[in-house]
């Protein structure tokens, strides 16, 4: 187990929202706010929301760890993100629609990044390398404030990690740098984008592998599209969007059964790409949370 030194742990992962183990090395920390002053909620709220993280801090600077750092906490939207990342929640010191934080809050969060950061090897602590906001992974407001803080935190931790006490001037954070990268979009994801302009359809049945109650619903998880590894959380199918072609009256769902999606929601746009692993993310009409496909696979069956 793992755990900073910093942190007291505090209802430690006693909610279902997590993954244990991790399948990508730790590179990175993604910063967000709790959207809430009651420090005390969290992570009491993970039991029935699916989402977590590893830490959080309250108005004081106090630091509590709620998931173990081996372990995958459900924060940054995005499997690949959620692997290689520790998830930093701060509670708010007002509420809507300000979400203040206190400055001891940012504090402790510079104390607790530069223990991950040394702990990791991250080198200096650089805001959109190895320092990032919540929005840069998913569309949402979060960490509100504290977007602007970034700097402010990486300046602090780098002068802890270099012997001082984190009381130094700093400068706004920069937005996402924009530098020239290598275009590593496989071929579906590229024809996804160049040639259908975002825009999906699948009619085509597929096979489900099984089929369970998960998070008060029934899903399913077929290999036909779904990426590899695969979660309920995250790539979940809800019963209601499918018809079983297999058992159209009973609608059974039994493992190996035939499917397609209702004829409602077989088309649309695709929300979001993520060409590490090499899937799409698509908000259905009528279910609130993204789900995601290998984008070979469901390009293979559109």
């Amino acid at each position: 187990m793992t755990v900073s030194g910093l942190a007291t742990p505090y209802g430690f992962q006693d909610f279902p929202n997590w993954t244990e183990g991790r399948s990508a090395a730790i590179d990175k920390i993604v910063i967000h706010h709790m959207a809430t002053t009651d420090y005390d909620s969290v992570p009491g709220i993970w039991k029935t929301r699916e989402a977590s993280a590893h830490y959080g801090i309250g108005q004081n600077g106090q630091i509590r760890a709620y998931v173990d750092e081996d372990n995958t906490a459900w924060h940054a939207g995005q499997w690949s993100a959620n692997s290689s990342s520790i998830g930093i929640e701060h509670a708010n010191a007002t509420g809507a629609p300000d979400w203040g934080i206190a400055q001891a809050t940012i504090d402790a969060s510079a104390k607790l990044v530069a223990d991950i950061a040394q702990r990791y090897g991250f080198g200096k602590v650089v805001p959109y390398k190895n320092l990032f906001p919540h929005s840069e992974f998913y569309g949402t407001a979060c960490p509100g404030q504290l977007k602007a803080k970034l700097q402010e935190i990486a300046d602090k931790a780098n002068d802890i990690m270099a012997g001082g006490n984190g009381n130094v001037s700093t400068q706004a954070a920069p937005e996402s740098v924009q530098t020239p990268q290598e275009d590593n979009r496989s071929a579906a994801i590229k024809e996804f984008q160049d040639k259908w302009k975002n825009r999906w359809a699948l009619r085509e049945p597929f096979r489900i592998r099984t089929c369970e109650m998960q998070y008060g619903m029934y899903q399913v998880l077929t290999d036909d599209l779904n990426v590899e590894p695969n979660s309920w959380f995250y790539n979940g199918i809800p019963t209601k969007l499918l018809e079983d072609l297999s058992d159209p009256q009973g609608r059974s769902f039994e493992n190996g059964a035939m499917v397609r999606f209702k004829d409602d929601v077989n088309f649309g746009t695709i929300d979001a790409y993520d060409t590490n692993t090499n899937s799409i993310g698509i908000l259905f009409t009528g279910f609130p949370y993204m789900i995601w496909f290998d984008a070979d696979k469901f390009l293979a069956h559109a």
